[in-house]
């Protein structure tokens, strides 16, 4: 049977997750949205340097902006796993009592 401590963080777990996916898919349905530009308050004569529109990204270039975020999401949850791992490894070094040096095994007298 599982631990309520351990029902709890695979729960907040995945509720991050699940935030962490909207937010991503909210920035992502923005970015493919192109936004017309307003009309400005000025005549358009006062503005010369904006003859023309800013013409569109090619798509290859948009994917390749998603395709480093992706990389860059991957290996930050790449690393967070390692951080938790190293965090296990020390949190049961501790438990076994070998954290500390020149006392001998966790068994000995005066330990």
């Amino acid at each position: 049977m599982e631990s309520d401590v351990s029902r709890r963080r695979r729960a907040i777990a995945a509720a991050g997750l699940l935030l962490l996916g909207a937010l991503v898919a909210s920035g992502w349905l923005e970015a493919r949205v192109q936004e017309s530009p307003q009309a400005s308050l000025k005549p358009a004569a006062a503005a010369p340097e904006q003859d023309k529109p800013a013409a569109p990204r090619p798509a290859k270039e948009r994917m390749a902006v998603y395709v480093i975020l992706a990389w860059v999401w991957l290996s930050i949850a790449v690393l967070l796993a390692f951080l938790r791992l190293r965090v296990r490894e020390a949190d049961r070094v501790h438990r076994m009592g070998l954290h500390r040096a020149g006392d001998g095994p966790p068994g000995a007298p005066g330990h």
